[in-house]
């Protein structure tokens, strides 16, 4: 997947859909979501060094209009100015910690989005200046 945003730019949001994958357990991963932490890292392919290394993400929720009871959700990240100040291509990765409910929060498993392919994030040279003088 590629997502492109220009040099010191902080919109648009990075959003990823989670999708049902049809197994049995899907049901389950939405109520864990509401016991989770999202944390967001993003490193520069040229150099391997990190950018943004476990800033706080983002669960989006968006409501369907088909369904009251069926939502769609996103994770996502807001960037910040200093996040995109630099020209290049960056790989992201989501972490998604699980925690349990019933056992005061212990850590039940982790996940690391995306499953199926990499997250190639496009820093674009700008052609106005982004900040406020």
């Amino acid at each position: 997947m590629n997502f492109f945003i220009r040099k010191n730019s902080q919109l648009p949001i990075l959003k990823m859909k989670l999708v049902k994958d049809g197994r049995n357990d899907f049901r389950n991963i939405w109520h864990m979501l509401e016991n989770s932490a999202i944390t967001f890292s993003m490193k520069n392919t040229k150099n391997g060094v990190y950018k943004v290394a476990n800033a706080a993400g983002k669960l989006i929720l968006k409501p369907t209009n088909i369904d009251i009871n069926n939502h769609e959700y996103y994770i996502g990240y807001e960037f910040q100015s200093i996040d995109t100040n630099e020209v290049g291509v960056f790989t992201g990765e989501f972490n998604i910690k699980f925690f349990d409910m019933n056992t005061n929060n212990s850590e039940i498993g982790d996940l690391k989005v995306p499953i199926s392919e990499d997250l190639y994030i496009h820093v674009i040279d700008s052609f106005t200046l982004a900040t406020a003088i």
